[in-house]
């Protein structure tokens, strides 16, 4: 099942409420474009039929030990109530990872399909576990693959 895709355009007022709506755990308001793609899957659940509650996607912290609050937009925590959650399929759902650059702005660093991650640290390096359908690794869609990324300042980088 491919994502729904609904232009942006006319939904301001649905990104000042998704702003509004968006208090991560560290406080700091996500920019206008974080807030925009909330409002965007807000918006798709809608076109599906469904009663969006974005709450729970967003959430505020730093990720990858910059001291400065970093988000992580688990789509999957999209409830759709009265339809299928439009970000998720048979691969899983999409996970959003936004880097601060230390100025009030953030950075898409990793956006994928995944059916669970978790993250670890071990000193200072910190590590996004991460486990996805069989397709990317060239095994059956309903085997898994693990993957493990090491979160730097400004960027996602897989660890072999």
């Amino acid at each position: 099942m491919t994502p729904l895709r609904i232009p942006l355009s006319g939904i301001s007022v649905v990104v000042c409420a998704a702003i509004a709506g968006l208090a991560p755990a560290h406080g700091e308001e996500p920019s206008e474009d974080i807030a925009e793609t909330i409002a965007e899957a807000a918006q798709i659940c809608r076109a599906v039929g469904g009663k969006p509650d974005t709450a729970a996607v967003l959430r505020g912290e730093d990720l990858n030990g910059d001291s400065h609050s970093d988000f992580t937009a688990d789509f999957a925590k999209l409830n759709c109530d009265g339809a299928a959650n439009p970000l998720c399929n048979e691969n899983g759902c999409t996970l959003h990872l936004y880097f601060s650059d230390g100025e009030g702005s953030w950075d898409l660093v990793f956006e994928d399909f995944v059916k669970s991650y978790k993250f670890s640290s071990s000193g200072a390096a910190r590590t996004m576990h991460v486990t996805t359908s069989g397709v990317p690794c060239n095994k059956p869609a309903d085997e898994t693959c693990a993957y493990n990324y090491r979160l730097d300042k400004d960027a996602v980088v897989p660890v072999r």
